[in-house]
């Protein structure tokens, strides 16, 4: 499961810890549910698949990113910066001490709001590794 890596990934970038006001108590990046005493913007994350089966020469994993804000402008600001840090390109790494991730790349995603009146927007990342 690479879900470690990931947030690690994801909150080690100064930009996006700005864009979601984070603080050195809070990265504002939760897994599954966020906190109850949570202010938006935030991003909670799940995985689908972790860990994969044995007969797998990469496993694979669905990582899903629920980005929460109170307007759609963050929204897509800090859609553009997750997409910058997971859509790997050939020169991108995730840095992990466990895995070689090999691939990684947005699949889908789609925007709702909640009972808060909350924008929300769900980005689905395909991501292929092997353990080192």
């Amino acid at each position: 499961m690479i879900l470690q890596d990931i947030y690690d990934h994801l909150q080690s970038d100064s930009g996006l810890a700005t864009l979601l006001g984070a603080t050195g108590s809070d990265s504002k990046i939760y897994p599954q549910i966020a906190k109850e005493t949570a202010d938006a913007p935030f991003i909670v994350y799940r995985s689908a698949n972790p860990g994969g089966t044995k007969d797998e020469v990469l496993s694979e994993e669905l990582i899903t990113l629920v980005i929460t804000a109170n307007d759609f402008e963050k929204i897509v600001s800090i859609t553009s910066s997750i997409t910058e840090l997971l859509d790997l390109k050939e020169t991108a790494e995730i840095s992990s001490t466990l895995y070689e991730i090999y691939y990684s790349k947005k699949i889908g995603g789609s925007d709702f709001s909640d009972e808060l009146h909350n924008f929300n927007r769900s980005l689905t990342f395909l991501v292929k590794f092997k353990k080192q």
